[in-house]
């Protein structure tokens, strides 16, 4: 994981503001799409070390945000990415902001359409958050090995090194590699308050950070 992550540190407080007061989206497009694409991230995410997201869904606590973000406004932002990458990258980020309706809708279209980067993941991660682990498992098989799987087996040895946890490690990233079944088993498993979940949510961001950076990668080619 490399730049978005670093935009998302360092993202201006002034886009998230402009947004936030109702201003399309459509406006902020000389700002850049990494530029945007990270500020809507910080909202949703936090800084690195934070928890990020709730496990399970919640109501959005930034619906005017969630509001700009369009299809149509994303066809402005993206206007050389296929709709298909799109729906995927729009698919992620209206899921870090609790609008999981629109998120599922997105990925769901994103699948139909032929997309097969990320739009899997971001319906897997809607299913886990639902929750619906049945549903996630499913999809889980349907994403397989997806190529941020090692990237995510870094990051994540370097939390579990921390924690002196040897065999949850030994469970999320069996041979070096991240299991996405094993995620949507501890995330059930996780009761608020516990350290578990407060595992669970760090994996969470590092996954869906990740996940934003794929996204972004297939939607601006």
């Amino acid at each position: 994981m490399g730049d978005l992550r670093h935009r998302i540190e360092t993202a201006s407080p002034e886009v998230l503001q402009r947004l936030e007061s109702g201003e399309p989206l459509a406006s902020l497009v000389s700002l850049g799409a990494l530029d945007l694409i990270a500020a809507i991230a910080r909202v949703g995410l936090g800084k690195e070390g934070s928890e990020g997201l709730t496990l399970v869904q919640k109501r959005p606590e930034h619906p005017r945000l969630v509001k700009a973000l369009t299809e149509p406004s994303f066809a402005e932002l993206f206007p050389q990415s296929t709709r298909p990458d799109r729906l995927a990258l729009l698919a992620g980020l209206l899921q870090i902001l609790d609008a999981w309706d629109a998120s599922h809708t997105a990925a769901q279209e994103a699948d139909d359409l032929g997309e097969r980067s990320t739009a899997a993941y971001w319906h897997l991660i809607a299913h886990r958050r639902e929750p619906d682990p049945g549903n996630a498992l499913y999809w889980a098989r349907r994403v397989g090995r997806h190529p941020i799987h090692l990237a995510l087996a870094e990051e994540a040895a370097s939390i579990f090194e921390a924690r002196d946890d040897p065999k949850i490690a030994a469970r999320l990233i069996p041979g070096g590699v991240w299991s996405a079944s094993a995620m949507i088993e501890l995330t059930t498993q996780a009761r608020p308050g516990t350290p578990l979940e407060s595992l669970a949510r760090r994996l969470q961001r590092v996954e869906m950070v990740a996940l934003l950076e794929a996204s972004l990668a297939a939607a601006t080619g």
